[in-house]
């Protein structure tokens, strides 16, 4: 199931950002190491954590799309401190501990946007989208139901649980539909406010031109009230 996935990811995430920052507090992960020294003590942890934010991103997406935006913008800022980090590090520069000095500030930084990536992961794990977590219910429902009808029921209680287990899946259907029709929806109001705010832009362009246009006119008209006088 997703909740497992995301929660089995948000315990190695948190525990590689306690490593890091464990090896911080002692000294072992310093600015004063050498690039070749700092990357070779971290590189492990910063492409796991990559490769977790990007997974974790994807999962978060599906519990939560309400949350889309956000979720991109910390998992974008986080790969994204993570790779410059690893970039300054194995660039050749004429003074080397200039480069761990700037990598290590990348690093603590790395440190903060994981922590705000990691709560963001808590917050979908434990309140996703109610519409999400009724479709999953439903399928692991579905998916187990054989073998609890089979075992557990009786031959009288077969046409009952028949009965309420098809109507659960035309609900879940119902559902999957719902969900749809409400990212149609949203895709539309997208576009509405393209739309809306083209529409002002071209509105504002075009103003200036007119109030020149009136000036120039005011201009024409004084011109010849002048040629008129003389």
């Amino acid at each position: 199931m997703i909740k497992e996935e995301i929660d089995k990811d948000i315990g190695e995430f948190e525990e590689i950002l306690q490593k890091i920052a464990g090896a911080v507090a002692s000294g072992f992960i310093s600015e004063k190491l050498s690039p070749s020294h700092l990357l070779e003590r971290t590189d492990n942890c910063v492409d796991r954590l990559i490769d977790l934010t990007t997974r974790s991103e994807q999962l978060m997406l599906i519990l939560k799309p309400e949350k889309a935006h956000t979720v991109k913008t910390k998992g974008k800022n986080l790969t994204q401190t993570l790779t410059t980090y690893k970039n300054i590090l194995v660039q050749n520069t004429s003074e080397p501990l200039a480069n761990s000095r700037l990598a290590f500030e990348q690093l603590k930084k790395a440190l903060t946007d994981g922590s705000d990536f990691l709560f963001l992961m808590r917050e979908v794990r434990d309140n996703p989208s109610p519409l999400i977590s009724a479709i999953l219910a439903f399928k692991k429902t579905s998916d187990t139901r054989g073998s609890a009808v089979n075992i557990h029921a009786s031959e009288g209680e077969q046409p009952l649980i028949k009965y309420v287990t098809t109507r659960m899946e035309e609900f879940r259907d119902a559902l999957v539909d719902l969900e749809k029709k409400v990212g149609e929806m949203k895709e539309s109001m997208r576009e509405l406010h393209e739309e809306n705010l083209k529409a002002r832009s071209s509105k504002t362009s075009e103003q200036p031109e007119t109030s020149e246009s009136k000036t120039e006119e005011r201009q024409v008209s004084l011109s010849n009230f002048k040629a008129e006088q003389n």
